[in-house]
């Protein structure tokens, strides 16, 4: 498994030891500096549940077995760059399809609409779970404001799950109309983990290898 202590040269700069682009005045001004200021810093809860969870996983990738898996889920080599962001518009793509029929079917009332949003509710929570797969591979990469970050994220995403399943379950209990703005909340969720996942692979570099 890399060393991360190694640092790694990044198209955009030096990659720090943190598995993140150095800043070069991104990370002070704009709104990564409010966001740095909103999220966990160093010692807190977050901080240091990620610890000890990356560091169990990073035990874990770092077997026999474990390595081939990691090297698979990271996708910096055998696609070219990682997997994760590719992943992830499965699962998005889908909620927002499941979205848009959801509004569709309480215009129309037709059966077809509500189980095409039933439908792509599904695909995306399959797909959820690979995304899942794919974040852990990054996550173990990630040191300090990066690694807090990415628990956050998860989290998000998590939550956002969890309502979708919900929503799901409701949908198939007769109560369409909760699970209706249910989703409308997870998808929420979907939008402000988006956003960190965004600052994640832009400001701070994860998943950034060598050229």
């Amino acid at each position: 498994m890399t060393d991360p202590s190694q640092g790694i040269q990044s198209p955009t700069g030096p990659l720090s030891s943190a598995g993140a682009v150095s800043p070069q005045g991104s990370g002070s001004d704009g709104p990564g500096r409010y966001l740095d200021r909103v999220l966990p810093g160093p010692g807190s809860r977050v901080d240091r549940v990620s610890q000890r969870l990356q560091d169990a996983l990073a035990a874990t990738g770092d077997t026999f077995v474990g390595r081939p898996i990691l090297h698979l889920l990271r996708g910096n080599t055998w696609l070219g760059h990682p997997a994760h962001p590719v992943v992830v518009t499965v699962p998005v793509g889908a909620w927002v399809v499941s979205s848009w029929y959801d509004l569709k079917s309480t215009r129309t009332g037709r059966p077809r609409d509500e189980y095409a949003a039933d439908g792509a509710l599904r695909i995306g929570i399959v797909g959820a779970a690979l995304a899942a797969v794919t974040g852990i591979a990054q996550f173990v990469d990630t040191r300090d404001q990066a690694r807090r970050e990415t628990a956050v994220h998860a989290a998000l995403n998590n939550a956002a799950l969890t309502l979708y399943l919900l929503s799901l379950g409701l949908r198939r209990t007769g109560h369409r109309q909760l699970g209706r703005r249910v989703s409308a909340a997870a998808l929420a969720l979907v939008g402000v983990s988006g956003y960190l996942g965004g600052d994640l692979a832009y400001r701070h570099g994860v998943g950034v290898t060598g050229t």
